[in-house]
């Protein structure tokens, strides 16, 4: 495996470092590798080594600004950011099948970039509608207590929403938790959002296959809210599964599992059948 990290200006305006990892050998295609929101790239890199160590250029990159919280990004910025290192790999891998797998909202939002229609096969894992009334009692409860108590909080205190306050690390830049929670009270989602700033969408220029994965055990990006997003792409060949961790020989998925260590022995060995079927 080779492993290099390339500089790119971003339409967004912005300057990203890529990390592609190519095979010594064939190549089979390319993947790129959309993290969820605020996820650093780093979690997926174990996956994307299994992908390279198959044949597979990978390549995963942190979005804007992601990190700096206490910058004024907004989602738009990550939409531009997906489609620009698309464009890298359509004119780097001409030749080379060319596959996208998104987590969370890098599955979301696959569907507004402009180059879309080039992608032959898109993966989408745990890429949820965030409606409130989605989700289950009481994790409803909880998650209206942290949209409407939490947050305000952290951004009066912060200027940001800081993660520590949950005990853990990491945290959100403000528009971006703020138009996340804006999203999650609307039964579309994001959708009246991107209309709003005039982005737009090309969900229907996908007839390729999208493959949906639900991880039975994540509370959040339940069933019906992956449906829904799956659904998006109206003209492509689409389909869902549903997995479970103890098929797996995992304890559960939560929502980041499908990328931990354990999914290696099984789970990541059927989903690389699934990418060359």
């Amino acid at each position: 495996m080779i492993t290099k990290e390339q500089t790119i200006l971003s339409s967004s305006g912005n300057r990203m470092v890529l990390t592609i990892r190519e095979p010594e050998s064939i190549i089979k295609g390319v993947i790129q590798l959309n993290s969820g929101t605020c996820i650093p790239q780093k979690v997926y890199w174990n996956f994307a080594n299994y992908l390279t160590n198959n044949g597979y250029v990978t390549i995963t990159f942190d979005y804007s600004d992601a990190f700096n919280y206490t910058s004024d990004v907004s989602h738009p910025t990550w939409i531009k950011d997906i489609e620009s290192v698309f464009d890298y790999i359509i004119q780097e891998y001409p030749e080379s099948k060319k596959y996208i797998i998104g987590h969370s909202s890098g599955g979301q939002f696959v569907g507004y970039i402009s180059n879309a229609s080039k992608i032959d096969k898109l993966f989408l894992i745990a890429s949820s509608n965030g409606y409130i009334k989605n989700l289950k009692l009481p994790l409803r409860i909880v998650m209206s207590f942290f949209w409407k108590i939490v947050i305000p909080y952290s951004i009066k205190r912060y200027g940001y929403m800081n993660n520590k306050i949950l005990g853990t690390s990491g945290g959100f830049p403000k528009n971006i938790i703020l138009e996340l929670r804006s999203w999650c009270y609307q039964p579309d989602f994001f959708i009246p959002f991107y209309k709003e700033k005039q982005v737009r969408s090309n969900y229907h220029s996908i007839t390729s296959q999208v493959k949906a994965y639900h991880l039975a055990d994540d509370a959040i990006a339940n069933r019906k809210s992956c449906e829904y997003i799956l659904n998006l792409y109206s003209n492509a060949n689409r389909n869902i599964e549903t997995l479970y961790a103890k098929d797996y020989s995992m304890k559960k998925f939560g929502h980041r599992g499908f990328y931990h260590a354990a999914a290696e022995s099984k789970l990541w060995p059927k989903f690389l059948k699934e990418l060359e079927s």
